[in-house]
């Protein structure tokens, strides 16, 4: 009888998340020699971390495995933040600064009931306390996973680290796929028919017809592609797209409506027509993959 290493796809689960915000941000796979900051994820073990908050320390406990983020600015001056990522405990953020006077302080720290929650503080803060504070950007930053992180070609594709031609074979193939957005702050998340134009590299969702309208979507300008294998239960990738709005009035209208209408089944009538009855009642989103 097989045994199921249960911890090791719960971390691989967490590393899921953290590949989805490695390719949000664009971070780039390299060596850390060299480079102005790096982000390492590792796998870590009964992590005790004592610190000092003003006068008073206080110790943070991780039993067990989990994923450690740490994210390292050398110059001008020292920053970094590390982030505890447990599959069945508290998980927790840690961010320091190095003072004028030479002393490292803590700059800030939380603890969050969930992976994804710390996940999120982790990128949105160190943003502010380690990045802009030493002038650097995400564009700066390489990462680089140890090999005991559960990280193979599905982490790859998330993070856009790797291409897949698991991705081109699921545009190709299917002719429905799911968003995931977020605007006015409400979340959206619902499957979607589309174009996908192989040459130029881009997915075209047509919304405001009376089968599908996607709430808030000429306000829409990043969201999350969901890509499932046809006729599978199985999920190929999510990957992050910024998204351009493309309306009745704009000079490639025309060409991008004629060439959905063309795929569209089921609607009477010429494409030609069809196109010229969105152009009053639609939206066409251009979503292109930050792989």
């Amino acid at each position: 009888m097989a045994v199921v290493d249960t911890t090791r796809n719960a971390l691989a689960t967490i590393a899921d998340e953290v590949a989805r915000h490695v390719g949000r941000q664009g971070l780039k796979e390299g060596e850390a020699a060299g480079a102005k900051a790096v982000l390492r994820v590792t796998v870590e073990r009964d992590v005790k971390r004592i610190v000092q908050v003003y006068w008073t320390p206080f110790a943070a406990e991780i039993p067990g495995r989990s994923i450690a983020l740490h994210l390292e600015v050398a110059e001008p001056t020292v920053h970094w933040a590390e982030a505890y990522l447990s599959p069945g405990d508290r998980n927790w953020v840690f961010i320091f600064a190095e003072r004028p006077d030479g002393e490292v302080q803590l700059a800030k720290y939380g603890d969050y009931a969930t992976p994804a929650e710390a996940i999120d503080e982790f990128f949105r803060q160190s943003s502010w306390y380690v990045l802009t504070a030493t002038d650097k950007s995400w564009s700066d930053v390489v990462f680089t996973v140890d090999d005991e992180v559960p990280w193979g070609e599905h982490q790859q594709i998330q993070a856009g680290a790797a291409t897949s031609s698991a991705i081109s074979e699921s545009l190709k193939k299917s002719t429905i796929m799911w968003l995931r957005w977020s605007v006015d702050g409400r979340q959206h998340t619902m499957p979607v028919w589309y174009l996908y134009d192989q040459k130029a590299d881009r997915i075209y969702v047509l919304s405001g017809e009376r089968q599908q309208v996607l709430p808030g979507a000429e306000k829409m300008k990043e969201c999350d592609v969901i890509l499932r294998w046809k006729g599978r239960n199985a999920s190929v990738a999510e990957l992050p797209a910024q998204v351009r709005v493309i309306r009745g009035e704009d000079p490639d209208w025309t060409e991008i409506a004629d060439r959905i209408a063309e795929k569209r089944l089921n609607i009477p009538g010429a494409p030609e027509d069809t196109a010229q009855r969105w152009r009053d009642e639609c939206v066409i989103l251009e979503l292109a993959l930050r792989a």
